[in-house]
Protein backbone atom coordinates (compact mmCIF):
# COMPACT_ATOMS: atom_id res chain seq x y z
CA UNK A 1 0.00 0.00 0.00
CA UNK A 2 1.24 3.39 -0.87
CA UNK A 3 1.71 6.04 1.76
CA UNK A 4 -0.77 8.56 -0.08
CA UNK A 5 -3.44 5.95 0.35
CA UNK A 6 -6.22 6.20 2.72
CA UNK A 7 -6.39 3.05 4.98
CA UNK A 8 -9.88 0.99 5.08
CA UNK A 9 -11.48 1.57 8.15
CA UNK A 10 -10.71 -1.16 10.54
CA UNK A 11 -7.64 -1.99 9.45
CA UNK A 12 -5.52 -1.45 12.22
CA UNK A 13 -8.40 -2.54 14.89
CA UNK A 14 -10.30 0.87 14.54
CA UNK A 15 -14.19 0.81 14.29
CA UNK A 16 -15.57 0.92 11.03
CA UNK A 17 -18.84 0.59 9.21
CA UNK A 18 -20.28 -2.25 9.67
CA UNK A 19 -19.59 -4.78 6.87
CA UNK A 20 -22.76 -4.43 5.14
CA UNK A 21 -21.74 -0.84 5.07
CA UNK A 22 -24.73 0.41 7.06
CA UNK A 23 -24.59 2.03 10.43
CA UNK A 24 -22.33 3.73 12.82
CA UNK A 25 -18.97 3.70 13.71
CA UNK A 26 -19.37 1.01 16.92
CA UNK A 27 -16.24 -0.07 18.20
CA UNK A 28 -16.03 -3.82 19.54
CA UNK A 29 -16.11 -4.40 23.12
CA UNK A 30 -14.33 -6.24 24.41
CA UNK A 31 -14.91 -8.49 27.32
CA UNK A 32 -11.91 -9.08 29.70
CA UNK A 33 -10.80 -12.48 31.20
CA UNK A 34 -11.49 -13.70 34.98
CA UNK A 35 -11.04 -16.48 37.10
CA UNK A 36 -14.53 -17.93 36.72
CA UNK A 37 -14.54 -18.31 32.83
CA UNK A 38 -11.23 -19.97 33.14
CA UNK A 39 -13.27 -22.05 35.82
CA UNK A 40 -16.13 -22.86 33.23
CA UNK A 41 -13.76 -23.74 30.59
CA UNK A 42 -11.94 -26.21 32.79
CA UNK A 43 -15.18 -27.38 33.73
CA UNK A 44 -16.04 -29.57 30.38
CA UNK A 45 -12.51 -31.27 30.39
CA UNK A 46 -13.28 -32.08 34.60
CA UNK A 47 -16.60 -33.42 33.63
CA UNK A 48 -15.29 -36.14 30.77
CA UNK A 49 -12.67 -37.38 33.17
CA UNK A 50 -15.17 -37.95 35.90
CA UNK A 51 -17.17 -40.01 33.28
CA UNK A 52 -14.27 -41.93 32.36
CA UNK A 53 -13.46 -42.66 35.97
CA UNK A 54 -17.13 -43.53 36.20
CA UNK A 55 -16.69 -45.80 33.83
CA UNK A 56 -12.93 -47.30 34.75
CA UNK A 57 -14.92 -48.11 38.67
CA UNK A 58 -18.18 -49.79 37.16
CA UNK A 59 -15.85 -51.98 34.87
CA UNK A 60 -12.80 -52.93 37.55
CA UNK A 61 -15.13 -53.91 40.43
CA UNK A 62 -13.44 -57.27 40.74
CA UNK A 63 -11.72 -57.75 43.99
CA UNK A 64 -7.90 -58.14 44.34
CA UNK A 65 -5.27 -58.93 46.91
CA UNK A 66 -3.27 -55.52 47.80
CA UNK A 67 -0.69 -55.69 50.05
CA UNK A 68 1.52 -52.71 51.36
CA UNK A 69 4.62 -53.10 53.79
CA UNK A 70 2.76 -54.79 56.84
CA UNK A 71 -0.90 -54.41 55.49
CA UNK A 72 -2.63 -56.46 53.14
CA UNK A 73 -6.34 -57.26 52.49
CA UNK A 74 -8.68 -57.77 49.26
CA UNK A 75 -10.14 -54.55 47.98
CA UNK A 76 -12.15 -53.66 44.16
CA UNK A 77 -8.93 -53.40 41.58
CA UNK A 78 -10.53 -49.62 41.18
CA UNK A 79 -10.57 -48.74 44.50
CA UNK A 80 -6.84 -49.76 44.94
CA UNK A 81 -5.77 -47.95 41.15
CA UNK A 82 -7.76 -45.12 42.49
CA UNK A 83 -5.66 -44.94 45.93
CA UNK A 84 -2.18 -45.58 44.35
CA UNK A 85 -3.42 -42.42 41.75
CA UNK A 86 -4.49 -40.23 44.34
CA UNK A 87 -1.18 -40.47 46.54
CA UNK A 88 0.78 -40.43 43.10
CA UNK A 89 -0.69 -37.14 42.29
CA UNK A 90 -0.62 -35.90 46.48
CA UNK A 91 3.80 -36.75 45.72
CA UNK A 92 3.75 -34.85 42.68
CA UNK A 93 1.63 -32.00 43.97
CA UNK A 94 3.84 -31.18 47.16
CA UNK A 95 7.15 -31.31 45.22
CA UNK A 96 5.66 -29.12 42.97
CA UNK A 97 4.64 -27.24 45.25
CA UNK A 98 8.09 -26.73 46.82
CA UNK A 99 9.81 -25.82 43.60
CA UNK A 100 7.32 -22.98 43.45
CA UNK A 101 8.13 -21.63 47.09
CA UNK A 102 11.38 -21.78 46.16
CA UNK A 103 11.18 -19.55 42.79
CA UNK A 104 9.09 -16.92 44.44
CA UNK A 105 11.59 -16.47 47.21
CA UNK A 106 14.43 -16.53 44.72
CA UNK A 107 12.52 -13.92 42.30
CA UNK A 108 11.83 -11.62 45.13
CA UNK A 109 15.44 -11.87 46.31
CA UNK A 110 16.35 -10.73 43.18
CA UNK A 111 13.56 -8.03 43.01
CA UNK A 112 14.52 -6.52 46.22
CA UNK A 113 18.41 -6.52 45.07
CA UNK A 114 17.43 -5.16 41.64
CA UNK A 115 15.32 -2.28 44.01
CA UNK A 116 18.35 -1.87 45.84
CA UNK A 117 21.26 -1.39 43.51
CA UNK A 118 19.06 0.16 41.10
CA UNK A 119 19.79 3.95 42.50
CA UNK A 120 23.52 3.21 42.80
CA UNK A 121 24.55 3.59 39.19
Amino acid sequence: MAADEPEEPGERGEPGPAPDGHGENIPELAVPKSRAGGAWKSLIPALVFAAVMVVFVVQNLQKAKVSFLTFSGRFPLALALLVAAALGALVVFCLGSVRIVQLRKAFRRHQEHHEATRGKR
